[in-house]
């Protein structure tokens, strides 16, 4: 049987956009209040309030230090408007005055009803099932948060999650089951975070979130915290377990487009080293575990096939060595196998290392660009089973 502890967090994880909505609806034509009623049920975080309101009203992203001063010039502006027509004119028409006239940020408007144009979308950018957002809106939202975290020299932090052995809960219990434990974990993620951070499920069992401002160790701790939540959701009896993978900028990361990637690496490192866990990106070259494997390698090319055996593999990549002169940036659909267990992986790889060798021999270095979740699962297993060989003591049965 499934079952869930409570968690302490914001008051059951409610986003501050759905708090803005409700009080639009209590009081449509009264705006300009909005603030001291926010504050009142948002009093643990103010950081991203401005941003927010704006985001509401116009469906435009702008930073919080921007918002705050656009929101004083609309509130100026309704002023002015009130004092030239000699009646009180509402915030709104104020502020579509000033996006349109004064700092064209909207060049079109539409006149739309709030609410439809809300559960619109959240059709288009919520997940049906958690509730959560979806990859469409991750992408959209990372990118923006990025160009934030640059522009004002702030630290912004990635964290990719996955639930450990999805599979197996879903062939033991159904999928039922696997679709409640979803939404269990969603909750978890909901209640465990701040107002501004940004949970969204970017595809089966995964979940992405977006911690801005915040550096490696704000984001561990936070990270963290959600470990040991999401341990309190138990399937008869046992809990269930979450491993992740993040990243923080600009310590680790440089560039937007690199910190779902080296996110997603560390995540594969946590599954290689035992699940259950967190792992932060590491500079390192050998960031995720390595071990020695001569297991069969054939790369699959347009005209032929070719045979190796690999040196050593990782979750992240594979060494070997071949007579083939493959080219840097080649991406070759391969399958791997090991004797002994009869394991076999297929996967993706993309030439990143040649060095010739002696006569014809190139030694090549290669990172997985395609791994499902039951291929990493099977790596994990030809690890501890490697791990186990190296430690068993010859002539032991």
């Amino acid at each position: 049987m499934l079952t869930s502890k409570t968690s302490n967090g914001p008051k059951n994880g409610r986003r501050i956009e759905d708090t803005i909505m409700d009080l639009l609806e209590e009081d449509p034509a009264n705006e300009g209040v909005l603030l001291q009623k926010i504050q009142s049920h948002h009093s643990h975080d103010e950081s991203q309030i401005y941003a927010n309101l704006l985001k509401v009203l116009t469906s435009l992203d702008i930073p919080e230090s921007e918002a705050k001063e656009i929101w004083d010039e609309v509130s100026g502006n309704q002023s002015k408007l009130s004092k030239c027509l000699g009646r009180e004119v509402g915030f709104r028409v104020a502020l579509l005055d000033y996006f349109i006239n004064h700092n064209q940020k909207i060049e079109n408007p539409k006149i739309i009803e709030i609410r439809l144009f809300a559960e619109t979308e959240k059709l288009i950018l919520v997940d049906e099932l958690t509730r959560l957002y979806n990859r469409r809106h991750f992408e959209t939202a990372l990118v923006r948060e990025f160009k934030q975290a640059s522009r004002y020299n702030q630290n912004l932090s990635l964290l990719i999650i996955d639930i450990d052995d999805f599979k197996k809960i879903n062939d033991t219990y159904g999928h039922l089951m696997g679709d409640e434990i979803l939404k269990q974990v969603a909750s978890k993620i909901s209640t465990s975070l701040r107002m501004e951070d940004t949970a969204c499920r970017i595809g089966g069992e995964e979940f992405a979130i977006i911690f801005p401002q915040s550096n490696e160790e704000q984001a561990m701790k936070a990270a963290e915290k959600l470990l040991q939540a999401c341990r309190t959701i138990l399937i008869s009896g046992k809990p269930v377990t979450i491993s992740g993978g993040l990243v923080s900028y600009p310590d680790k990361v440089k560039l937007c487009e690199e910190m779902y990637d080296l996110a997603d690496r560390a995540l594969y490192a946590a599954k290689d080293s035992g699940k259950n866990q967190i792992v932060a990106f590491s500079n390192e070259k050998r960031s995720s575990l390595r071990f020695d494997a001569n297991l069969e390698l054939y790369c699959v090319l347009p005209d032929k096939t070719i045979r190796s055996i690999s040196k050593n593999i990782s979750i992240t990549g594979i060494a070997f060595e071949t007579e083939d002169e493959l080219n840097l940036n080649d991406s070759i659909p391969v399958v791997l196998r090991e004797a002994d267990s009869q394991h076999e992986i297929s996967a993706k790889i993309k030439v990143v290392r040649k060095q010739k060798l002696n006569g014809k021999t190139f030694s090549v270095g290669a990172e997985f660009v395609e791994l499902s979740n039951e291929s990493q699962n099977k790596l994990s297993d030809l690890y501890l089973l490697h791990q186990f060989k190296a430690k068993t003591p010859i002539g032991v049965v």
